[in-house]
């Protein structure tokens, strides 16, 4: 049973992706929290394959988006003539409603809000767009040919084109409305409407979804920035609850089998560093040792990288010592 109203809203979700029927559960789950005035997804009639559609969501069909970039493209030129209310909350398949009490009519005030950013500083700190709510007359002012598009979108409206966005009289959230709103980087609260980001699924899902969703995952999705988060979050979660343990096992093996897919350039490329770097600080460290030798054989270099060798070595004993 929906629990908030907000008839001037519309729920919009755009996805061309193998990730689309994780996309429709979280349109589902925003649905259940809120009733909005309106609700559209957005994809491509071979990627949507005849899944049904929850009540209340109206399919609008698309070209297949042919990449992250053709996205960006969409969400900043293709919404504006499907909105038919006087703001859109954009979700991914990585985020949604959260807690619809911290609802705050305020965020309607403004032209756009989303979760803060904690790369990018003030005054460009707002923010994400995976769980953003955005007005039609933002909507309307990129129609505008003076608006390029470029990758990533929400950089590019907040960022990149805040400025000329404001001096059309366009308003952004302040920091402090933005941390209500919604958490991409930061942890889970009761405070806040909305999160985007798939590190915060481990907490809250059921176990047995959260292995379903582990399952999910493509090898290549461990290159995303996202690893280091997801790993961390599966870790400390099968720490408190043991039911979480056959996901954490179900991603060493997709690590495995990433790892033993890695031709010499990928294993040397800045995302398996950090993919290494991650596994060695928070484990599985067999995983980490594989990567190191991927690494190591490689460059050519028998004892490569011994600072994270020693690195390894202390964290692996130290992890044997606590599980005794």
């Amino acid at each position: 049973m929906t629990s908030l109203s907000l008839p001037q809203v519309t729920l919009c979700c755009v996805d061309s992706t193998p990730r689309l029927d994780w996309s429709l559960k979280a349109l589902r789950r925003c649905l259940a929290q809120v009733s909005f005035g309106d609700a559209f997804l957005c994809t491509d009639r071979a990627s949507l394959a005849g899944q049904a559609l929850p009540d209340g969501l109206r399919w609008i069909e698309i070209a297949p988006l042919d990449g992250i970039e053709a996205y960006s493209d969409f969400m900043i030129k293709g919404l504006a003539p499907h909105l038919r209310t006087s703001h859109l909350l954009v979700v991914q398949w990585d985020g949604y409603v959260l807690n619809p009490s911290a609802w705050r009519d305020e965020f309607l005030s403004v032209d756009y809000i989303g979760a803060p950013w904690n790369h990018i500083p003030q005054p460009w700190k707002v923010g994400n767009g995976g769980f953003s709510l955005r007005s039609a007359r933002l909507l309307q002012a990129l129609q505008d040919p003076a608006f390029v598009p470029t990758h990533p979108e929400d950089l590019y409206i907040c960022k990149t084109q805040r400025t000329a966005l404001e001096a059309r009289g366009l308003r952004f959230a302040p920091l402090e409305m933005a941390e209500r709103f919604a958490v991409e980087d930061g942890a889970l609260s009761a405070g806040v409407f909305g999160f985007h980001g798939p590190y915060h699924l481990p907490a809250l899902l059921p176990p047995a979804e959260v292995l379903a969703f582990v399952e999910s995952l493509p090898t290549r999705a461990l290159r995303a920035h996202y690893f280091g988060s997801l790993l961390r979050e599966l870790v400390r979660g099968a720490r408190r609850d043991p039911a979480l343990q056959p996901a954490l096992a179900a991603f060493e093996r997709l690590v495995l089998r990433a790892i033993d897919e890695f031709d010499d350039p990928a294993s040397l490329s800045p995302q398996a560093l950090g993919m290494l770097k991650a596994l060695i600080r928070h484990g599985p460290h067999a995983a980490a040792a594989r990567l190191l030798a991927r690494r190591r054989a490689a460059s050519g270099r028998r004892f490569g990288e011994p600072k994270l060798w020693l690195r390894l070595q202390y964290n692996a004993l130290r992890a044997a010592v606590q599980a005794r």
